[in-house]
């Protein structure tokens, strides 16, 4: 890292800390006081915050007549550096707080101390630090909806490795798996971007969604309020399909249950699949799909296995 964008990491730092307390106001009068450069990183900083804040609470109709809304904004003059500690990036690693990790089959319910509540998905970790200044969640792996608290002076700040999101108070899940991360809001906005994505930031409104590949400087975004809802049938202990695969359906199932349903005949993978099924519940999915596929089904304690029936004479 350059001395300047140590300083601008600096200042947006900075910038994040109000009101300040009468130590915190002194260690900063002598940070200004280092070094004649750091009182214009510090306007600067305080500039691109009040930027993205505006940008966060705006209550703008849809942009361009577009069925979804988002912007996205670079602070004008302020580095790649200085962007990403003002969204609250920067130092994210160091913080310690509460661990948690759920195991297959297992979906939590977290109340955390600021009144946000986090609903983790089964095979998830992540770690939680709430402080006088900011909140902050770690997403190592899995998924999790989080319902936050209104706290303007504290933003939610959810780290998911190559992507980052930032609430004051709204409703919104995160989801982290080897291949990428997807944002999707269903209440209030969400301020997401890439860790490398140069500062830029792209605004997310209930029923939009972002996903971020690896590389990405943007997501590719939409809108889907139902698709949401869809995806996150989870929390009520409940999997929907709507037109998906038997192949992704099978994935999902597997997810949640030791007893894991096996397809034996791959020419069945593309099946598409309506309906709402229990997670917990492979067997009474694997019964349906004998019905409705005309498939046959032979269970053990370990596995479902589905195949075609055998025509006879075959």
């Amino acid at each position: 890292m350059s001395v300047r964008e140590s300083i601008d990491e600096a200042a947006a730092n900075w910038a994040m800390r109000h009101p300040l307390d009468a130590h915190q106001q002194a260690a900063l009068d002598a940070w200004l006081a280092q070094d004649r450069l750091h009182a214009g990183a510090l306007l600067r900083a305080q500039a691109a915050l009040a930027l993205a804040e505006e940008a966060l609470v705006a209550d703008a109709g849809p942009e361009h007549g577009s069925h979804w809304t988002r912007r996205r904004w670079m602070a004008a003059g302020v580095g790649g550096a200085m962007a990403a500690a003002i969204a609250g990036m920067v130092g994210f690693s160091r913080w310690t707080g509460e661990h948690i990790a759920t195991e297959r089959g297992e979906i939590r319910r977290l109340p955390l101390e600021d009144g946000s509540v986090a609903t983790i998905d089964s095979g998830s970790d992540l770690r939680v630090a709430l402080d006088e200044e900011s909140r902050r969640v770690t997403l190592a792996r899995g998924q999790a909806w989080f319902q936050v608290a209104k706290d303007r002076r504290r933003p939610f700040i959810v780290d998911a490795g190559i992507a980052q999101a930032r609430a004051i108070g709204t409703a919104f899940s995160v989801s982290r798996t080897e291949n990428g991360v997807q944002i999707a809001v269903t209440e209030g906005i969400v301020a997401t971007w890439a860790r490398n994505g140069a500062g830029a930031m792209t605004i997310l409104r209930a029923g939009d969604f972002a996903t971020f590949e690896r590389g990405a400087l943007v997501p590719a975004t939409g809108n889907s309020p139902q698709a949401i809802e869809r995806s996150l049938a989870w929390r009520a202990g409940e999997i929907a399909l709507e037109g998906d695969t038997l192949s992704d359906a099978i994935a999902r199932f597997n997810r949640y249950n030791k007893q894991q349903l096996v397809l034996s005949d791959p020419s069945l993978a593309n099946e598409k699949l309506v309906g709402l099924f229990r997670i917990d519940n492979p067997a009474g999915f694997a019964r349906t799909l004998a019905i409705s596929l005309d498939i046959s089904v032979s269970m053990t304690a370990e596995e479902i296995r589905l195949s075609r029936k055998k025509i006879a004479g075959s």
